[in-house]
């Protein structure tokens, strides 16, 4: 019954794609800042990197206010929609400024995994307990994301690795404006 439901399956494929994101960049994190920041070592990198967490953290707090006056399945269109825009700056771009727009991607990944979770089991009654399971699941992209940008770095290199969570966020966007909504709901 739960493959009838086009909601949660959308949710179980944003949040594996989520999941991926959010892993893969934090795992090129320190590879990216020291390569495209001139003169910036691992140990300052890993301080930038611990930022990028506590912009996560800010990020969580700051809009679960919002999603009282803005709906939840807009919030997540419009932030993934930033982390976009800001992973093509850091595929596309170098030096500083795209060091700092990969840790501003922090921020608004902060309220993904709980918002694509909370729409992809809704109103699924009886059914919800294993629906949730499975959006559990799905974080198994986090494992299989790193692998695939390492591939990537290795081959072309660690920028255009980022290409890769843009993608993924892109997926996440589609949910948030169209994949979100409950067979015979808005």
């Amino acid at each position: 019954p739960l493959l009838a439901q086009p909601h949660f399956v959308g949710g179980v494929i944003a949040q594996f794609f989520y999941v991926a994101a959010q892993v893969g960049i934090a795992a090129f994190f320190i590879n990216y800042a020291t390569e495209h920041w001139a003169g910036l070592d691992a140990h300052h990198a890993s301080f930038l990197l611990s930022i990028g967490m506590v912009c996560f953290t800010l990020g969580r707090f700051a809009t679960t206010g919002l999603m009282g006056r803005i709906a939840p399945h807009k919030l997540l269109s419009l932030y993934a929609a930033i982390n976009l825009l800001l992973c093509a700056l850091v595929a596309m771009g170098g030096g500083p400024a795209a060091v700092i727009a990969l840790i501003a991607v922090f921020f608004f990944e902060s309220i993904m995994f709980p918002t694509i979770f909370a729409l992809g089991v809704k109103d699924l009654g009886v059914h919800t307990k294993r629906a949730a399971s499975f959006q559990v699941m799905s974080i198994i992209g986090g494992a299989l994301m790193p692998v695939a940008m390492g591939a990537v770095a290795d081959r072309v290199h660690t920028q255009a690795a980022y290409w890769l969570p843009a993608a993924c966020f892109l997926v996440v966007l589609w949910f948030g404006l169209r994949g979100y909504r409950v067979r015979g709901g808005s």
